[in-house]
């Protein structure tokens, strides 16, 4: 039953990630991430956890690994789409890069460290791993749950630092977003938890796709909702990535997120004098140019400091 509301909320994301790819037009990280979290939660995990919890496929080392493997799958390509979905806001290259491989080597070493351990636990090789398995399935999952709220945290934390605080109040409905749907996501993970303690311990696998399926759909929304509070903004973003080449470019949430990327700004530049008898004239140009994302968000600092002083020295005329 669990496994068939997954399979019916499966068409919906199913659905959702179809209409990405079909917008995107061509492969980037995002969507090949989104595409391998649907094949490890649904194909190699959940359904294979199906069969054998029903007595379809007998108990062997074959069905335990690949189970395992669609599991790597899971963590992994969630925690590199969250981890995608920070870069967007960081400016330095290297910091964007070791984000990534910091949290690859942290979820790789509890693949790891579990895969050695929940094996030979589901195939009774002996106490010992059993006792083990007890204490640290649960604590993996705990783990997980930090690093989930920690990620989306951090992601937070820059949106507020580097955009709302800077006047671009739009934003604000990106963070409410994103507290709202933390506490979704972390209920997530303590159900799987909960489903632990069912009688027959090996339950709670079933589970499993149905939270990883919600916490895509919620990561796909909100790549959405970034791309719509930052056209709200004025600020033009790529999302089809036309404008971008080289081997540095790297695919975010359906948003071209480049070291050189390109952006259409328009300059508005008023001529102020402190003579009343002269007229202010005022132009506007339309002009193609390559900025950082930084840059982008400079530009809009300047922009917004340069129109209080414009109205402070109107005023200083006036009077």
């Amino acid at each position: 039953m669990v496994y068939g509301f997954t399979i019916g909320f499966s068409y919906f994301v199913f659905l959702h990630a179809f209409r990405l790819t079909m917008r995107i037009k061509r492969p980037t990280s995002f969507i090949v991430l989104i595409w391998l979290e649907i094949i490890g939660s649904l194909i190699l995990y959940g359904l294979v956890a199906v069969l054998f919890v029903n007595g379809v496929i007998p108990h062997s080392f074959w069905v335990y690994f690949i189970i395992i493997v669609g599991w790597v799958f899971q963590l992994q390509c969630l925690v590199q789409i969250i981890v995608n979905r920070i870069c967007i806001l960081i400016d330095k290259p290297s910091h964007r890069t070791w984000l990534k491989i910091g949290m690859l080597a942290w979820i790789g070493a509890i693949n790891i460290i579990v895969g050695v351990i929940w094996i030979p636990t589901q195939l009774q090789v002996n106490e010992k791993y059993h006792n083990i398995n007890l204490i640290f399935d649960r604590l993996e999952k705990s783990l997980y749950l930090v690093t989930d709220a920690a990620l989306n945290r951090y992601f937070i934390h820059i949106v507020r630092k580097r955009l709302v605080s800077t006047g671009l109040k739009k934003y604000d409905k990106l963070v409410r977003y994103n507290l709202l749907i933390i506490w979704v996501s972390l209920g997530m993970d303590v159900m799987i938890i909960a489903m632990m303690s069912l009688k027959n311990a090996f339950l709670y696998t079933v589970f499993h796709p149905l939270a990883f399926m919600v916490k895509l759909e919620i990561e796909m929304t909100m790549s959405n909702l970034i791309v719509a509070v930052a056209r709200g903004t004025g600020v033009y973003i790529d999302e089809f990535g036309t404008e971008s080449t080289g081997p540095s470019n790297v695919r975010t949430h359906g948003i071209s997120r480049i070291e050189s990327q390109a952006v259409r700004v328009t300059v508005h530049t008023e001529a102020v004098t402190d003579q009343d008898d002269l007229p202010t004239s005022e132009f506007s140009q339309n002009l193609d140019v390559k900025a950082s994302a930084g840059d982008v968000m400079q530009m809009s600092q300047i922009r917004l400091k340069t129109k209080k002083q414009t109205e402070s020295l109107e005023d200083s005329n006036a009077s």
